[in-house]
């Protein structure tokens, strides 16, 4: 583990946390199963999105951990998924707390559909910004997800036939259901 503390050390210099509290990160991490090179990967944007998010460390772990093993990403791309948690804050009604509940629900689906991460949050941002709860927001989209695959359709073939619809709310409800319209 000489290289998870030494990098603890490191960040613990460069950063607005402590080398104790990077290590409790890296921990987290290690308990939800990544790797020490994993770890490594993961621990510097993590800190900085717990940072921009006014998350807690353990908290934001498990959010970008969740995020990473839901859409089946590589621990390298870390920095990309904090930046992309951090920015849909910054641009709609989300938060860290309505991502938190929002994420692991619909992920694992929009993944399994081909729903990009920038895609699935974007979704989720609009939604809450209209009003939805983020429970609400993220089951609705993970079932419409569903409703898409077992129809053999894709988000974009589903939103050309409603947009081409002639009554729109009828041809969301025949494609989604009532609570997915």
């Amino acid at each position: 583990i000489s290289k998870l503390t030494d990098d603890a050390k490191r960040l613990g210099g460069v950063t607005v946390f402590t080398a104790k509290e990077v290590t409790e990160l890296q921990t987290s991490f290690a308990r939800l199963g990544f790797s020490q090179r994993e770890i490594i990967d993961v621990t510097e944007s993590t800190l900085n999105a717990a940072s921009a998010l006014g998350s807690g460390l353990e908290e934001q772990a498990e959010l970008t951990g969740s995020v990473i093993r839901a859409f089946n990403m590589d621990s390298s791309e870390a920095a990309n998924v904090n930046d992309i948690l951090a920015k849909s804050t910054t641009e709609s009604a989300l938060s860290f707390e309505k991502l938190a509940t929002a994420l692991p629900t619909v992920a694992p689906v929009a993944n399994a559909v081909g729903v990009s991460l920038e895609r699935t949050t974007s979704m989720l941002g609009k939604l809450v910004d209209s009003g939805l709860d983020a429970s609400t927001a993220s089951t609705g989209l993970r079932n419409v997800f569903l409703e898409l695959q077992k129809q053999g359709l894709s988000l974009p073939e589903a939103m050309a036939k409603i947009r081409e619809s002639t009554n729109k709310a009828k041809t969301s409800l025949e494609l989604f259901g009532k609570r997915g319209a």
